[in-house]
């Protein structure tokens, strides 16, 4: 197992150090679902929004690991790419029919960054699985205490809407129950729902242009206390959908 630790230690001298650092622990648990669920050298995987996860999981498997997100179609070192923005998904004639099935979707850290309704963007991914396919969730915890806390302030715990349309920030974060629902209603058996913090506190500013450095004790306390908290309060969520039926 690659440890959180040891991807932070790498993560660090890319030009997104302090994203990646702050996302490590994370990309480290995601790396053991796969694992647990069953991912291995014959699996077929897309990666939704390619990132450092899409080099992870292909360095961690062994394997081609295909992308979907802007750009054009291409070869990419981890695999193929095709290019879709799923808030097209909006319009099923918009909908790309040419892409293969998949065993493991990843859509990780994306759902959140969508104006679309996830009924219509997670029913077009659900084309992208095989049968028996499982789509691999991450997303924030819309009620996570520190959101609760800003709105008892007054204080909106949402950023504002950013001017980059390829990176927008959050449109709308989502609940455990929420996604469960949506799961149902779709057509997906959930096989795991883990809500936790995989984060690393210490590198929360990293979009601000802060250093690493600064804030270091604050961070560490942060990171104690919210691994201690209930797991409906904590800041992460990752579902595990079995695609149980074929997709129409």
């Amino acid at each position: 197992m690659r440890r959180a630790s040891e991807l932070s230690a790498r993560a660090i001298r890319g030009d997104d150090q302090g994203y990646v650092a702050y996302h490590a622990a994370r990309y480290a648990y995601l790396l053991e679902v796969l694992a647990k669920h069953g991912l291995g050298t014959d699996s077929k995987v897309l990666d939704i929004g390619p990132s450092r996860l899409t080099t992870l999981i292909r360095e961690r498997f062994g394997i081609a690991v295909d992308s979907l997100g802007f750009g054009e179609d291409r070869v990419t070192a981890e695999g193929r790419h095709f290019a879709f923005d799923l808030n097209l998904a909006q319009r099923r004639e918009n909908w790309r029919r040419d892409l293969p099935r998949y065993d493991f979707v990843v859509m990780a850290e994306v759902l959140e960054h969508l104006y679309t309704s996830p009924q219509l963007v997670l029913s077009f991914v659900r084309t992208l699985l095989s049968d028996g396919g499982r789509l691999v969730l991450q997303t924030p915890n819309a009620a996570s205490l520190p959101k609760r806390l800003k709105l008892l302030l007054g204080r909106n715990p949402s950023q504002m809407i950013r001017l980059d349309p390829q990176n927008p920030g959050h449109f709308r974060e989502y609940t455990r129950r929420e996604l469960a629902g949506l799961a149902a209603e779709l057509g997906f058996q959930v096989e795991q729902c883990t809500v936790a913090f995989y984060f690393d506190a210490r590198f929360a500013h990293h979009e601000s242009g802060e250093a690493a450095g600064r804030k270091v004790a604050l961070g560490a306390l942060k990171n104690a206390v919210y691994r201690l908290l209930p797991s409906s309060l904590r800041e992460g969520i990752t579902m595990v959908w079995r695609n149980s039926k074929a997709a129409i």
